[in-house]
């Protein structure tokens, strides 16, 4: 491995490690600050599409009428979406766990589902196959049960994994010799 690419791969494994370490700080330290800022992302990035999709309809050749029509309403929809999560950010945040919480429990209950189903066919290790998906489907359940709690905890658990890997990865960096 040359010495130029051995720096650039420790630099990146540095910044990645950094950027890491301090957003699963900030998650897990100040969770419902990091939920705000999350939900003003996704709130910036449904203006900004909003914005672009709004520009692309007067782009477009006038001849196509219903795509212009359909374009306007989706840029619309984007730009108010954007506009509502800068209005409420605290609702937003929580919209946001919410969010997470259900598709978590919606994956882990499908994946379950699927071991289920599958059971019959696995050769080895059926024991483990049936306590892997009976785990899935009932933490499944339990978050869409109480999808802002679960929301809240997977949350956390990411800032947690992100905090550990950003850790991991710094010293990693400060390790790596050529």
């Amino acid at each position: 491995m040359s010495n130029e690419f051995f720096n650039k791969l420790r630099r990146a494994i540095g910044f990645d490690g950094l950027i890491s370490t301090i957003m699963g700080a900030l998650i897990v330290f100040l969770p419902n600050r990091s939920a705000k800022a999350a939900a003003g992302m996704v709130g910036a990035v449904l203006i900004a599409v909003g914005l672009f999709k709004l520009l692309s309809v007067f782009k477009r050749d006038a001849g196509n009428g219903m795509a212009r029509l359909g374009s306007l309403l989706v840029s619309i929809i984007y730009l108010v979406a954007g506009i509502f999560i800068f209005i409420d950010m605290q609702s937003a945040a929580i919209s946001l766990i919410l969010v997470v919480g259900v598709l978590t429990g919606m994956t882990w209950l499908i994946e379950g589902v699927i071991q289920i189903v599958i059971f019959n066919q696995l050769s080895t290790n059926k024991v483990w196959s049936f306590v892997s998906a009976l785990i899935s489907i009932l933490g499944g359940l339990s978050l869409l049960f109480s999808p802002v709690l679960g929301g809240l905890i997977v949350w956390t658990f990411f800032g947690i994994s992100l905090l550990i890997i950003g850790i991991f990865k710094l010293i990693q960096y400060f390790t790596l010799k050529n």
